[in-house]
Formats: structure tokens, sequence, C-alpha cells
């Protein structure tokens, strides 16, 4: 399992869409979650992302065969390098 965590108050993070995000996801076989305080969502679920709180420390975690791309290619989507 990978993970990636993010502060997002720190505009680090690049304005997408959330379809964009969810459709990314869906590339892949892996597990993809991000956790918000609490709260965990599953990256590939609409109505799991649409209801967690973007705001604070986010962590992003990959779990699967094709972990490692997924992580690639969602960082570098989301992160400003």
């Amino acid at each position: 399992m990978l993970t990636r965590q993010v502060d997002s108050r720190e505009k680090v993070l690049r304005p997408i869409p959330i379809s964009y995000l969810i459709q990314t996801a869906n590339q892949f076989d892996s597990d993809i979650y991000v956790t918000s305080e609490e709260t965990t969502a599953n990256v590939k679920s609409y109505d799991e992302v649409m209801n967690l709180s973007l705001n604070g420390y986010l962590t992003f975690c990959f779990k699967g065969s094709d972990e490692s791309e997924a992580k690639d290619r969602i960082q570098s989507i989301l992160w400003k390098c």
C-alpha cells in the first residue's frame, strides 16, 4: 500500500473537476481512497467524494496491482510540482 499526504490549505492542489479525478481513478484496478480528518472516501465513487470535506490534511491511499502507476497519475493531476 502506498500513501501520499498533503495539506490542502497550502494551495498545493490543482483545482480539477471531481469527475475527472473519479474517471482517472477508475482507469486503475487498485483501490484508491482519500481520508480527510476522520472520513474516508473511495475515490472511484462520486457520492463518497462529494460528501468528503477536502479541507485540511488529505491522505491518499493506493492498494493493488497497479498502485504505483495509480499514485503517479493521481499525483500528476492533483499536485503542483
